[in-house]
């Protein structure tokens, strides 16, 4: 018999299912109804209770003859028992009063309420105590598989609850298998939880570690940090130099080893530190000056034109040359001219010098004269 709420079966004292129970719920003589066969109407007026209205129970008779159950005795009622009648009755032949249940126990009278003690038909409260009645019979099975009392083990701690306790209990198991409440697929016991999400899922979401500002998941971060971050460090493929990837716009637009095309227009391609080089040497279209610039030709051509200048001006470039070479001894004579006046002057002064001194000497040789003659006038 499946098990059922106290509401809807009641435990029963199973000794007593065997008696008549008045309307205040007390137990008085045997059911008459359990007996193999009916009573007689001489059987029933001597072995029924006139109170009760069952067959006597340990018959009692009244100091008036009236004879009765002992349990519908009257508070100070004098009494005595008749051994051998109640003797008679406990050898009467009856049936579990539980037959509609199945049971096919058959005794008599006197066994029937030691037979109520055992009999798997009798409804009970589960031992357990979790409020379920049913029969006898079911309670091992209740008791295993059913009861919400009954101790069963923790699958994934290995610890013993109640089977009511276990839902609750598995809300918080640490060893029970849990997903990743951020859905990255990866499944553990729940005590790995705190420590996944601290340092392995991928779906947790942290600021980039270049300082860029992003807030990613770890996943995107992955990529982020070597594909995507503006604060990634690059090499320049040109220079093989290092820089950040924000840099890294700022820097090829002076990077040296990026190659350029020649800024006249002359169609090289070169690298950029090549490039004043280039235009102060080789460039076709850079303007230069005239080789023959220092004898006055005053053109400023195309170094690709050079050469054919120079075989166009050559008449013109020599006679510039010789004015220039003309001058120059124009210039170098009138500077000899200049020198030899110079010399020419330096030569009046120095006789001039000469000159005055021998005045100067003529004048001390007078001067000592007088100073001898005056001495040798003394």
């Amino acid at each position: 018999m499946a098990a059922k709420r106290d509401n809807e079966l009641q435990p029963e004292l199973g000794r007593s299912l065997c008696r008549v129970r008045t309307e205040e719920g007390n137990y008085r003589g045997y059911k008459k109804d359990i007996l193999t066969e009916n009573l007689s109407e001489r059987d029933n007026a001597v072995f029924a209770c006139p109170r009760c209205k069952g067959i006597l129970r340990e018959l009692c008779i009244s100091t008036d003859g009236e004879q009765f159950c002992s349990c519908c005795k009257k508070e100070r009622e004098q009494t005595h028992p008749n051994i051998h009648v109640n003797n008679m009755i406990l050898c009467f032949k009856c049936y579990c009063p539980l037959i509609s249940r199945g049971c096919d126990w058959l005794g008599t009278l006197g066994d029937c309420e030691n037979h109520l003690d055992t009999c798997g038909y009798v409804q009970e409260m589960c031992k357990l105590k979790c409020g379920v009645v049913l029969q006898r019979n079911d309670h091992v099975t209740h008791e295993k598989e059913n009861c919400v009392q009954r101790i069963v083990k923790c699958e994934h701690c290995k610890k013993n609850f109640k089977f009511c306790e276990l839902t609750e209990h598995l809300d918080v198991c640490p060893k029970m298998k849990v997903s990743c409440k951020l859905k990255c697929g990866v499944v553990m016991c729940r005590d790995k939880v705190a420590q996944h999400l601290g340092k392995e899922c991928g779906q947790v979401e942290e600021l980039c570690k270049l300082r860029c500002g992003m807030k990613l998941t770890r996943d995107e971060l992955r990529i982020h940090v070597t594909d995507n971050c503006v604060q990634r460090v690059v090499t320049c493929e040109h220079c093989d130099k290092n820089f950040k990837f924000c840099e890294l716009t700022e820097h090829l637009d002076v990077c040296p080893k990026v190659e350029v095309s020649c800024e006249l227009k002359c169609g090289l391609v070169m690298c950029r530190d090549k490039v004043i080089e280039h235009i102060d040497r080789d460039c076709k279209e850079k303007e230069i000056e005239c080789p023959f610039a220092k004898y006055k030709c005053v053109k400023l051509i195309k170094r690709q034109y050079l050469d054919t200048h120079l075989e166009e001006k050559e008449t013109e470039h020599l006679k510039l040359k010789l004015d220039a070479i003309a001058d120059v001894v124009m210039k170098q004579s009138e500077l000899v001219e200049k020198q030899n006046e110079t010399i020419a002057e330096q030569g009046l002064m120095i006789t001039k010098q000469s000159e005055t001194i021998v005045d100067q000497r003529m004048m001390i040789t007078k001067q000592n004269e007088t100073k001898e003659d005056k001495v040798m006038k003394i």
